[in-house]
């Protein structure tokens, strides 16, 4: 057995001192003890180690096991009812693996675990989120089963289900948060009062609903406002609230008769106002606290406020004021809560309390007594020189500063401070103190004023925010529904607890006896649910702590008992305690305690108090000299809440020192109160947990963790809901899980019992009756009781009984395993012998090759030997015919470049002339046509003139026409006379002659007169109808001229129009223009940027180039010297053949200028530019060839000088042009005597003087080239030129057979040198470009 179980594994957890519990893998199991792996930092690592643990520390000697499924891997469940084990492990790795995800919500039945997650998590508040939860939970619940589940555990689940609860049920609601410091409880709280305003929001259609924005509001910003006067940053948190708050909710819920007569599911629920309590506030932070910690926030936002705020509420005792400058406050380094400065925080205060009415004068008289607290801090004593057992204040500055704060005198408050009135009998006694004693007196007073602040803050944000007093439809109102929100104190355990660690264990002990409650009726409800009996359970009960601490003979009844007994004292409280409960389990005595001290085994563990100061903490009675001085302080706050203190105080004078109402008392009465109200509601809990210390996201502290987990009862709550049935399974996974243990069939079982079908229930029920007959017994009564019960949707295991299933399954897996593991350890093993023969043979052949590759080298070397010789002599030969051809290409290169310059002059002369030509033919039509045209249109304009000369003549006619017809008219109608005319004529005629005969003569005349004036009307007519028809034509003319004009204007119109588009995009493209300009700008400034950088750099690099260029130096140096040597030898060896070489040099010339001759023009350019590109293009190989040539170049220079001196006046501008144009390549100088061809070559190359241009180009070739190669270390001797010459033209001519060879490998290259100059003369002559190459085609 023992073997089969150790090559198995089962998953479980084991204790660990540094993280509480560690997951674990059983390797074997003994009768006591279990041999398990285990991984540490992180657990899922690979090194694993072992460790045997005893089962006895375990419950039942059984290991927890994990959740994990088929594959071995954890299980996180969001409800972790539906783990398989549940227990304090299962629910720790559950919590830490959804935190890890960014889950941090997980339920547990009706309670919901909240992991503080360090961070905001995107969507997880939206508002999306707010209307998924009221609608799914309120608004749309679903009426078959648990709402719940379709949804994902949140703390808007607890608001939903609260507010659906009182709006559907009618029962009030609670919420209990709790945790410890840093938890999260505060801001969890303002979640679920933000979520719960948002949800009645959806009934804003209702009456009254306009009146309640600002009673909302005022609820929601109540909680800021409590922060600042009620929060503080300690170790452990930067906003902890340092008092329990009971904040009820009051609602205007609807009658659910109404609701279901108007048609609606859930009644309208609007939020009417709410009232505040608040408990145990921590007054000992006024006066001091930790130098880590602050005191409470207002402190800090009132010295952080504006200079305006600082005057207005005190003046000069503010302005210039900081945190060093008030001793209750002191320096701190957090100057930011949550994001938010003091000075932020203070603005935001301010806005709240004139939400709630108080501004003005209230806020002046609120902000004053918060001052005078700190000035209080300020009062230091010190012993009095005349009597030591008195004191004096020493700092009399600040007390007459306090004394104007508050309004009362200097004596009274001096009075107050130092003495203390004591009443014996009818006699009062004044007794002055010392100074410590003095000092704890003021301390006392700082910290009394402070609780009067805070208690009428809290009793004004009640005003401005119940519903008694702001609700507008509260005369409608019979009854207010309430969700109360309780956030309190988590557990707390410290290294020294005191008197504050005590009340607050006993309100979290009071709640956890109602959480355990509440958890036992859960399960109740669970198995009634499943149909399962419950039957006798037991479980563990807190009732003996609470009678130990709230009892007749309790913590709290003798703590009274010693407050009011004369000299009573701490020790005598402690003995007390001790004797009268000494048979209480719970109260922990050690001898090892001091006299001061006791420990209570509470439900979430032990814990030690030290009962220092419990006494006078529990009294907590300000003496009434400082009471009566604050009667009479001018402030009105400080007047009124200390008076009315006094007053509700009892007489201690009146001999009845026990009716004096204690601390303790107070809480115990107002803690009853709570639990009475929280009784009466549905209560619902969330429990806050702080993942890890540091604050970190995503990191949870196992060891803290589980001990808040303790500390919340979560442990209890699973232990309470566990206790008959720890363990449980669905039917469905039982079946799964445990069907491999059966050996026989199920089916064909089950037909023998039953022959009818049966559902899963009934089969996993037949199943775990086989497998768990073992587990069965019998108890008091006789009845068997099985090891497992049967619901409806799982089946719930007792104790032991699933542990019995996993090992049964363990064994037979591991049975399975082995086989397995047999025919893997044969296949590995066959692998292994596999893998060593074929490295066998590989190393054989690696030694065969070895061997065979030594003699192979030995050979090869050999032959590389005699290669090498070999070629050495075939690249002597080779640099010899290099040599040749080199310098015959450069004799040729001359040549060419000679014969292309005059023929470029040609070209530009000739494509000029061309141009030219072409000009003019193309301009002449031109001009023609333009000519033809300026004649017509002279033509058309002396027409036009004639026409209007004519017109105008034509005019001038008819108008004297017309006035010669108007003279005639009026010379016709002057020829008849008047009567008196006629008298007068026959008057005459009778005296003059005859009336016959003047009669006669008269009507003769005027006839004649008449036939001519009607020719003239005539002739007239005739004349005017001719200028009339003349006139129809030139209109005519006028309309055409007029079309025509007005198609000139249409078309300076079109032009003008594109004018205007290419002004504009001209104007675009200088803003572009400017842009660029801008950018080049930049640019420049960029690359001056990276010039200075690399500038910085350059000293370096050229440091670096000097030593370089001395190294190559020096190495070129040496080469020269080897080279020359080899020289010398070569010439010693081919002195012999001198001759042959100078007998053959004239056919070899003669030769060469015979190819010369040949060769066209687009050879010339090809050689040219091959020329030019091989001076470019010389590389590290041929360094050998230009040092030799740099020698025969030398020798031929000192040829040149003797043929110089022989022909020197005729030849003078020869040498000039040829020290121009060679700036590396040697070129015979001067005519060689005794030869045609040579003559003619030399002067072809060398006489013709090169033009400017040509001396431009050819100085820009100079300079393309390469520098000059050095000079040899020593020269050779100086051979005669023809044997120069014929070894410059041996490589053109190796045989004398193909005296072309060098032009064809020049031809072969391509001519990059021709497009180049091609495209320089486009840019030249732009048109003339295409002429002058068919001038160059016909040529």
């Amino acid at each position: 057995m023992r073997e089969n179980e150790s090559g198995s594994t089962s998953s479980v957890y084991i204790t660990d001192k540094e993280n509480s519990w560690i997951p674990a893998n059983v390797l074997s199991r003994d009768e006591g003890t279990a041999t398990v792996t285990v991984s540490y930092h992180p657990f899922d690592s690979n090194e694993r180690k072992q460790k045997t643990v005893k089962l006895a520390d375990y419950p039942s000697n059984i290991l927890p096991l994990q959740n994990v499924n088929e594959n071995g891997i954890l299980m996180d469940m969001p409800d972790m009812v539906d783990l398989p084990y549940l227990h304090e492990p299962a629910i720790l790795f559950n919590l830490k693996a959804r935190h890890e995800k960014k889950m941090p919500y997980t339920r547990v039945g009706d309670i919901v675990i909240a992991l503080n997650p360090f961070q905001w998590i995107g969507g997880l508040y939206s508002e999306e989120m707010r209307h998924l939860y009221s609608d799914k939970l309120v608004w749309n619940a679903s009426a078959d089963g648990d709402a719940k589940s379709h949804v994902a555990p949140h703390v808007y689940e607890t608001s939903s289900l609260a507010f659906r609860g009182l709006a559907c049920d009618g029962l009030d609601q609670s919420i209990l948060v709790s945790g410890e410091s840093g938890a999260g409880k505060t801001e969890t709280v303002k979640i679920l009062m933000s979520h719960m305003a948002s949800i009645q929001s959806r009934d804003s259609d209702t009456d009254g609903a306009t009146g309640m924005n600002n009673v909302v509001r005022r609820v929601v910003e109540s909680n800021p406002l409590l922060e600042a006067f009620g929060n503080a940053k300690t170790v452990r948190n930067d906003n902890s609230s340092r008092f329990g708050k009971y904040t009820q909710l009051q609602f205007d819920v609807e009658d659910r008769t109404t609701a279901q007569f108007s048609g609606r599911a859930v009644p309208h629920c609007l939020l009417a106002g709410s009232y505040c309590d608040t408990y145990l506030l921590e007054k000992s932070r006024v006066v001091g606290h930790e130098p880590a910690e602050r005191t409470y926030h207002i402190f800090y936002q009132l010295l952080s406020a504006s200079a305006d705020m600082k005057k207005k509420w005190w003046g000069a005792g503010l302005s210039g004021k900081g945190f060093d400058d008030f001793n209750y406050v002191g320096n701190t380094s957090t100057l930011k809560i949550e994001g938010q400065s003091d000075a932020e925080k203070c603005d935001k205060t301010v806005e709240i309390l004139s939400l709630i009415g108080v501004n003005d004068e209230k806020l002046t008289t609120l902000m004053r007594a918060v001052c005078a607290v700190l000035q209080l801090g300020n009062i230091t004593f010190a012993p009095d020189p005349e009597n030591s057992d008195n004191s004096i204040i020493s700092s009399t500055d600040e007390l007459q500063k306090l004394a104007d704060l508050m309004g009362i005198s200097l004596d009274d408050l001096t009075t107050a401070l130092l003495c203390r009135t004591v009443v014996a009998g009818k006699e009062v006694y004044s007794v002055p103190m010392n100074a410590s004693a003095a000092k704890d007196g003021c301390d006392a007073f700082a910290k009394e004023i402070y609780q009067q602040i805070f208690d009428w803050l809290v009793k004004v944000i009640n005003e401005a925010t119940c519903a008694e007093s702001n609700y507008e439809d509260i005369k409608d109102v019979e009854e207010f529904g309430i969700i109360g929100l309780l956030d309190i104190f988590g557990f707390e355990s410290f290294k020294v607890n005191r008197f504050e660690q005590l009340t607050i264990n006993y309100a979290n002990e009071k709640l956890q006896q109602k959480y355990t409650l509440d958890i036992f009726r859960s399960v109740q409800d669970e198995y009634e649910m499943e149909g399962i009996e419950l039957g006798d359970v037991t479980f563990s009960d807190n009732a003996h702590v609470l009678s130990l601490v709230e009892g007749r003979m309790g913590i709290i009844s003798v703590l009274n008992e010693e407050c009011v007994r004369p000299k009573g004292n701490d020790v005598s409280f402690v003995s007390k305690i001790k004797t009268l409960n000494k048979d209480t389990g719970c109260l922990i005595v050690d001898r090892l305690h001091r006299p001061t001290e006791f420990a209570i085994e509470h439900y979430a563990g032990a814990v030690k108090y030290d009962a220092s100061n419990f006494v006078q903490k529990n009294t907590d009675l300000l003496p009434t000299d400082l009471i009566n001085c604050a009667c009479k302080s001018s402030n009105e706050l400080i007047n009124t809440e200390l008076k009315a203190a006094a007053d509700a105080r009892p007489n201690i004078g009146g001999g009845r020192k026990k009716s004096i109402q204690t601390v303790g008392e107070k809480f115990k009465a107002a803690l009853s109160v709570l639990m009475a109200n929280i009784s009466k509601t549905k209560t619902r809990y969330v429990r806050c947990i702080k993942p890890n210390p540091e604050k970190e996201p995503l990191k949870t502290n196992l060891k803290s963790s589980v001990e808040q987990l303790r500390c919340a009862g979560v442990v209890a709550a699973v232990t309470v809901s566990r206790v008959a049935f720890p363990n449980r399974l669905t039917h469905e996974t039982t079946f799964e899980r445990f069907y491999c243990l059966l050996q026989e069939s199920i089916d064909s079982s089950m037909e023998e019992e039953k022959k009818e079908s049966s559902d899963s229930r009934e089969k996993v029920e037949f199943l775990l009756s086989k497998l768990l007959k073992k587990k069965e017994f019998k108890n008091d009564g006789g009845v068997t009781v099985k090891g497992f019960e049967c619901g409806k949707t799982r089946v719930y295991f007792r104790a032991g009984s699933l542990e019995h299933l996993e090992t049964e399954r363990m064994l037979a897996l591991g049975i399975l395993a082995s086989a397995v593991q047999k025919i893997v350890r044969g296949f590995f093993a066959k692998s292994i012998f596999l893998r060593v023969k074929q490295t066998v043979i590989e190393t054989q052949a690696k030694a065969r090759q070895t061997i065979d590759r030594k003699f192979f080298l030995k050979c090869r070397s050999a032959v590389t030997t005699l290669q090498c010789f070999a070629r050495c002599t075939s690249a002597f030969s080779s640099l010899l015919r290099l040599r040749s051809n080199y310098a015959a290409c450069q004799i040729q290169t001359r040549w060419r470049t000679f014969r292309s310059v005059v023929m470029l002059t040609q070209y530009r002369e000739a494509t000029i002339l061309i141009q030219k030509i072409a000009r003019g033919a193309y301009q002449r039509p031109v001009y023609k046509e333009l000519l033809k045209e300026a004649e017509a249109e002279a033509k058309l304009n002396s027409k036009l003139q004639a026409l209007q000369r004519r017109l105008a003549d034509a005019e001038m006619k008819w108008l004297r026409a017309e006035k010669e017809k108007a003279i005639v008219e009026k010379k016709v109608a002057g020829m008849v006379p008047s009567e008196e005319a006629i008298t007068t004529v026959e008057d005459v005629e009778k005296t003059t002659a005859p009336p016959i005969l003047q009669q006669q003569a008269l009507i003769d005349e005027s006839g004649k007169m008449l036939e001519y004036l009607r020719k003239e009307v005539f002739s007239l007519k005739t004349k005017n109808y001719a200028l009339r028809a003349e006139n129809t034509e030139l209109r005519e003319t006028n309309y055409h001229l007029q079309e025509h004009g007005d198609t000139i204007t249409a078309s300076f119109g079109a032009l003008k129009q594109h004018t205007n588009h290419l002004s504009k995009t001209n104007m675009k493209l200088r803003v572009g223009e400017t842009s660029h300009k801008k950018e080049i700008a930049e640019l420049r400034k960029k690359m001056n940027a990276n010039k200075f950088s690399e500038m910085s750099e350059v000293p370096k690099l050229k440091e670096e180039m000097r030593k370089k260029d001395a190294l190559h130096k020096a190495e070129m140096d040496a080469l020269r010297a080897d080279l020359s040597k080899a020289r010398l030898e070569h010439i010693t060896e081919k002195h012999a053949t001198k001759r042959e070489y100078e007998s053959s040099l004239v056919k070899q010339s003669a030769l060469t200028q015979l190819n010369l001759s040949v060769l066209d023009q687009g050879e010339l350019w090809d050689h040219t530019a091959y020329a030019a590109a091989g001076l470019h293009k010389k590389g590290g190989k041929q360094k050998e060839a230009n040092s030799e040539f740099s020698t025969f170049k030398n020798g031929n220079k000192s040829k040149k000088g003797k043929f110089e001196k022989v022909g020197q006046s005729k030849n003078k501008k020869a040498n000039i042009a040829n020290r121009s144009w060679s700036h590396k390549v040697t070129v015979a100088p001067a005519p060689i005597p005794h030869s045609t061809s040579h003559s003619s070559l030399s002067s072809a190359v060398v006489d013709l003087p090169p033009k400017p241009a040509e001396k431009k180009s050819l100085s820009s070739l100079s300079k393309a080239r390469s520098s000059k190669p050095p000079k040899p270390a020593s020269k050779p001797p100086q051979a005669p030129l023809s044997s120069s010459l014929s070894k410059a033209s041996a490589g053109s001519i190796p045989n004398q057979k193909r005296p072309s060879s060098s032009f064809s490998n020049a031809k072969s290259k391509p001519p990059s040198s021709l497009s180049a100059k091609s495209s320089l003369a486009k840019a030249k002559f732009p048109l003339g470009t295409s002429s002058l190459s068919k001038a160059s085609s016909k040529k």
